[in-house]
């Protein structure tokens, strides 16, 4: 029981760290520091303290059997919090920040741009598309340098991203507005073959 009690609350201390740092793709922020404070490094020296003990073959005696139901209880009352107080967003699911959703002027397509994980080391950008005639949603990934972004401003209704039809059918140029951290960055784009080519 003591055994299962310490693997049960490892897990949950493991759990908390993948989690915190979405499998170690981004830094720990203030509220998980207060988090891992509070919950993990109690948990830690419980686990530390009750693999010592059974690494010596520690036997309790009397008042010892109180103490060690009072471990046991103590793991297994902060393993719960541990799993709750873990935000699965950016790791097991993506965490998505976009603008407001425009038209393009030949009313063809909806579109906005996605930033998907932003903030952390797998982070990356992508064009959403919505035909306007048959409802087909496609995105398609821009190689835009999102990790440079260190601070975004959203409020209401945001446009951070142009796209404009050219002569040549199904193909738009896409430009960041001055409201993207990013501005300035041209895409030609390609929404038949879902590809988008940076212009220099």
């Amino acid at each position: 029981m003591w055994i299962l009690a310490a693997l049960v609350n490892l897990s949950g201390v493991i759990w908390l760290i993948l989690g915190s740092t979405a499998n170690f793709q981004r830094g720990i922020d203030l509220i998980t520091t207060v988090i891992m404070i509070g919950l993990g490094i109690p948990s830690t020296l419980l686990i530390v303290i009750s693999v010592i003990l059974l690494v010596r073959r520690w036997s309790p005696q009397n008042g010892g059997v109180l103490g060690v139901f009072a471990l046991i209880v103590s793991m297994l009352l902060l393993t719960p919090p541990l799993y709750k107080s873990v935000n699965t967003s950016g790791w097991l699911t993506e965490r998505v920040m976009a603008d407001s959703i425009q038209m393009t002027t030949d009313g063809h397509y909806n579109y906005r741009i996605e930033v998907i994980n932003i903030f952390q080391r797998n982070s990356y950008a992508r064009l959403y598309l919505k035909n306007v005639s048959t409802s087909e949603e496609n995105r398609i990934r821009l190689s835009l340098p999102v990790y440079e972004i260190h601070g975004i401003g959203v409020e209401k209704v945001n446009y951070w991203v142009k796209l404009e039809p050219i002569t040549e059918a199904d193909t738009y140029i896409l430009h960041t507005t001055k409201n993207f951290p990013l501005s300035g960055e041209r895409f030609k784009v390609d929404v038949i073959n879902g590809r988008a080519v940076k212009i220099e």
